[in-house]
């Protein structure tokens, strides 16, 4: 567990958490500079759940201390006097570290001092999804391959115990509302496999496809015309809306997610008349505002500014023209600035990306024409005074608009750009949104069948399955 070559000097404690154990020692971070700040003390650190919780007392000193978390594949900078920081989810049979140092203003610094963590366990399930049957949740999952004892399900605060062999379950429940369950895989001396959460929705999970044609028939876009055709022949339940319904009072609470996919090739992206008219902004603003979710592709992306969801003035890269013929294999890269991987997050469930240097790339669209309809935004780190690989760039994205960054350009491996990302309920809107406008996410291939159109496709479907159940 102890890579003793790293450590100056050590002492070991043990911590009764039956299988997490974790060792402290002095370690100089900045070599060749002069320590004048008295370090950390009584540093420990707890599994608490998925969470390592890291604790320390800290020293007597005359003026502004900023407190140096470092930790596997990351540093946390807290610009107060603090005592703790807590890190998850923690994953089994992984040899964690946390450094704790402490700096001035006047750039005096302490010696680091580290524990380590490492917690046995078998593997999480995988596939944890959940399906409305009325007011019925059934849901389902895929053991881990090893051997394990029992598993462990919570609801709320209710908890279920199932055999080792079991992989479904219904929930039965006589009212809507939104439940939250939480799913392990326990091993024989009782130690807990990492938690895989999902949020569910008990509600309506009518889906409405957004368009300005009178009906799909009608749909002049080659993309638009594929998306409506595959969302209507896989959800015989969904419902075109054109705007102008909305704008005639349409009824939008009997829906629970609203697909509007936009795509232009005039080299004119701007968002129609007849979704910007004050009765439409107005009325899937409330549907956002009180819990609907949202599906926005391509040149659609920006309605979340429209509504008043997204206010930061992000760099854009917006591509609306004819296209080109192209030899390539475009994708998406899902392992954010190496560090955030995001190939377990629902909407990329059941495929498998390609690691290349560090990237997990997922493949989207094969040699051949290409549109390149990019609505994707850019200069994320230089908007908030970052470099591009800045991990405090990540955080300032992530927590000012409370969002996920699911996916990049294939070739980017820093935190310059997003292409597809997902919107979270804050104080304002508790409605979940998915943007997706990468320029590989084409929905039909001008000149010829996509060899990845079924990645676009579960992609999609997982989106919308997804936001039904938020």
């Amino acid at each position: 567990m102890i890579n003793y070559n790293r450590i100056k000097r050590f002492a070991l404690i043990t911590v009764i958490l039956g299988v997490v154990t974790s060792c402290t020692y002095d370690r100089e971070i900045d070599q060749g500079a002069k320590s004048t700040i008295p370090k950390v003390e009584n540093l420990q650190v707890e599994l608490v759940g998925d969470t390592a919780k890291v604790t320390w007392e800290q020293p007597s000193y005359e003026g502004n201390l900023t407190t140096r978390v470092n930790y596997n594949g990351g540093i946390e900078n807290i610009n107060t006097s603090v005592s703790e920081f807590e890190y998850g989810i923690i994953d089994v049979n992984t040899d964690y570290y946390f450094t704790v140092k402490l700096h001035d203003d006047n750039g005096n610094y302490s010696l680091g001092e580290t524990v380590s963590l490492f917690r046995e366990g078998p593997q999480a399930v995988t596939n944890f999804r959940g399906v409305q049957e009325g007011t019925n949740v059934n849901l389902s999952w895929t053991l881990p391959d090893e051997n394990i004892s029992g598993i462990r399900l919570r609801v709320n605060s209710e908890e279920i115990n199932l055999p080792a062999d079991a992989t479904s379950y219904t929930y039965e429940n006589e009212e809507y509302g939104t439940y939250r369950f939480q799913i392990n895989a326990m091993d024989a001396d009782g130690n807990s496999s990492p938690s895989k959460y999902l949020n569910f929705t008990v509600g309506t999970t009518k889906i409405g496809y957004l368009g300005t044609a009178p009906d799909i028939s009608s749909i002049n876009d080659d993309d638009e015309a594929a998306s409506a055709a595959w969302l209507f022949e896989n959800y015989p339940d969904a419902e075109y809306i054109q705007f102008s319904d909305i704008e005639e009072g349409l009824d939008l609470s009997e829906f629970r997610v609203l697909w509007w996919h936009y795509d232009k090739s005039d080299n004119n992206p701007g968002l129609p008349a007849e979704a910007t008219s004050a009765e439409v902004v107005s009325a899937i603003t409330e549907f956002h505002k009180n819990g609907g979710a949202l599906l926005l592709n391509t040149h659609a992306v920006p309605y979340l500014w429209t509504i008043g969801r997204m206010t930061t003035n992000f760099g854009t890269v917006i591509g609306a023209g004819e296209g080109f013929d192209n030899p390539d294999t475009w994708g998406v890269n899902v392992n954010i600035g190496r560090v955030h991987d995001k190939s377990s997050h629902p909407l990329y469930e059941g495929l498998n990306p390609s690691n290349v240097d560090g990237r997990k790339i997922i493949p989207l669209i094969g040699p051949g024409w290409k549109e390149d309809h990019n609505y994707v935004f850019v200069d994320l780190p230089s908007y908030y005074g970052f470099g591009n690989g800045d991990e405090a760039a990540y955080a300032a994205i992530s927590e000012e608009s409370n969002l996920n960054i699911l996916g990049t350009w294939d070739g980017i491996a820093d935190y310059y750009m997003m292409g597809i990302f997902e919107t979270l309920p804050n104080d304002e809107f508790d409605g979940t949104a998915i943007g997706i406008g990468l320029g590989s996410f084409e929905w039909n291939q001008n000149n010829g069948e996509n060899q990845y159109q079924d990645n676009i496709e579960v992609i999609t479907k997982n989106a919308l399955d997804y936001l039904r159940v938020q």
